[in-house]
């Protein structure tokens, strides 16, 4: 997963159904280090920006 992919909650994601997480952009990826694993942030189409663990999401489109 990298900056700029559209995704959408993956079938673990808590907020699956809600209709402000019907898709989002990747607008910061983090690298894994000291302990953490990586993760990226996300603007949903609701406006929200929040902080996504990547194995929760689905890659709707990847850029190029």
């Amino acid at each position: 997963m990298k900056v700029g992919d559209l995704v959408k909650p993956g079938a673990d994601h808590g907020l699956r159904n809600i209709d402000g997480r019907k898709a989002g952009i990747v607008i910061e990826y983090l690298a894994p280090k000291r302990g953490y694993s990586e993760a990226v942030v996300v603007r949903w189409n609701d406006g929200d920006v929040e902080l996504e663990v990547p194995e929760w999401l689905e890659t709707i489109n990847e850029s190029r």
